[in-house]
């Protein structure tokens, strides 16, 4: 008998054919070749090493999109919207994403939808989403809310970039792959996971541009619970109880959505998850200089603010860099590399005008009433959004809201988004929880987490990347 299992765990690991097949070098290279024209490099200003830099990272976010450009995709495509079209409207279904151009999870499935939302001028606008299936829900033995049909998480991505080609829904490991989405399908919940009004639909039927507002929480927080709404209607197996989950900027809006339920409550909300949150941009310029974050806002806020324009914050010179980088439809990786040559790029000052004092106001949704519990997640070695940022974004709405059910959560040494793998028990099980019905008290614990061993054994950063695998033999 045990010959016979062992001789069948044999036969199932390895597979051989009669006739050798001759096998293909797996692709290791871009399958984007783009290079810079003479005139973009001229009007840019930039060296021929930023030249370099720019191509390389150009070509490496243009292989990593799923289906090409969200030009040549027609499911970005929106509908026209009516006058009277609600936000939370469903537009468009693809109710079954061709996962083999995605670097997946194994046993996971792809749909994307667009749907309709509003942006932070009230204004109703079509965006798209991505739902992330798992193989076999989740299920709730004993949970007192009575759960049925999928459980799902409203996934709010981190920063992917600021324009149409930056969408995660398009990107081929979803952005944040094993850090929180696949963990989440592969757990049995279903991942709804809007781009942000601006990524992915970046026009709309009348050809009319959206722009992505980074950093508003308030209409990213609207871009969660509408994908959600409009989700539901899509697939009906969905469950009316929902989490919301988010990192860095999406930190930002998950917290965003505790305090909207706060104002404008919605049924089956459980409570948020906000991982390294920026909540308050004055804060996040202040911790980090603000070099990196000025383009970012700026991309979008003479849609807020029709009287700014790029030369009240930037040098002539850093205006030719942001040019190319929205000629490009560059993400992160692109922007970055410009941003190596800094030179004059940017004027004295621009962090006290009154643009980033209004857009940091309208933006930060801490130091607010929230409503259900939330639990907040800090690494003290995060230079992206500092650990006293988040420290004092919690302390400061505890000491005005003392009923606040937040629960802060930091760990020793980790940095920016691998507080997502150090905290992953502790949020699953937290989900898992609001899912069970689980009751929590009024008012704010704190905790601290240290690693078993000592800080400098551990690997810091992610280091690896998904590559679509071409052939059978790369799969282990």
């Amino acid at each position: 008998m045990i010959r016979s299992i062992g001789l069948l765990a044999t036969t199932a690991l390895f597979s051989v054919s009669q006739t050798q097949e001759i096998l293909q070098i797996q692709n290791n290279a871009f399958n984007s070749s783009y290079s810079l024209t003479s005139a973009q490099i001229a009007a840019a200003n930039i060296t021929e090493i930023v030249t370099h830099n720019v191509e390389v990272a150009l070509n490496v976010e243009r292989t990593n999109r799923a289906t090409g450009s969200i030009e040549e995709d027609s499911f970005y495509e929106p509908p026209a919207i009516g006058a009277k079209t609600r936000p939370g409207s469903l537009l468009k279904v693809e109710a079954y994403t061709n996962t083999s151009l995605y670097t997946l999870a194994p046993n996971t499935a792809l749909s994307r939808i667009l749907f309709t939302t509003t942006n932070i001028n009230g204004s109703v606008i079509p965006a798209s989403a991505y739902i992330l299936w798992p193989w076999q829900a989740k299920t709730f033995t004993g949970s007192s809310l009575n759960i049925s049909g999928v459980p799902a998480v409203a996934w709010a991505h981190g920063t992917s970039g600021f324009f149409g080609e930056c969408a995660p829904s398009h990107i081929r490991n979803l952005w944040y792959q094993f850090s929180a989405p696949f963990i989440l399908a592969l757990q049995g919940y279903a991942v709804v996971a809007p781009d942000y009004a601006g990524l992915g639909v970046n026009r709309t039927s009348e050809n009319e541009p959206i722009f992505h507002n980074w950093l508003a929480h308030p209409a990213a927080a609207n871009d969660l619970i509408y994908a959600m709404q409009a989700a539901r209607e899509a697939f009906p197996e969905l469950s009316k109880h929902f989490v919301t989950m988010g990192h860095s900027q999406g930190g930002g809006a998950a917290w965003a959505t505790a305090h909207r339920q706060s104002l404008t409550p919605v049924e089956g909300y459980l409570g948020t998850v906000a991982g390294s949150p920026l909540t308050n941009i004055n804060e996040g310029i202040r911790a980090t200089g603000g070099l990196g974050m000025a383009p970012g806002i700026a991309y979008g806020l003479g849609s807020i603010f029709p009287s700014f324009n790029y030369s009240q914050w930037f040098e002539p010179e850093g205006i030719k860099k942001l040019l190319l980088a929205k000629e490009l439809s560059g993400c992160n990786s692109v922007l970055s590399q410009l941003l190596q040559e800094v030179g004059s790029f940017i004027k004295q000052g621009w962090e006290e005008s009154w643009y980033v004092r209004a857009y940091s106001s309208i933006s930060d949704p801490s130091r607010k009433p929230i409503s259900g519990p939330m639990l907040v997640l800090g690494g003290t070695d995060d230079t992206a959004v500092p650990a006293d940022i988040v420290t004092n974004a919690v302390n400061e709405t505890c000491t005005l809201y003392p009923e606040s059910q937040i629960r802060y959560v930091s760990f020793e040494g980790v940095s920016h988004v691998p507080v997502l793998n150090a905290a992953q028990q502790v949020w699953l099980q937290w989900i898992e929880d609001r899912f069970m019905g689980k009751r929590i008290g009024n008012g704010c614990t704190s905790e601290y987490h240290q690693p078993l061993r000592s800080v400098e054994a551990y690997q810091k950063e992610l280091q690896y990347y998904l590559q679509l695998a071409v052939q059978g033999y790369t799969v282990a």
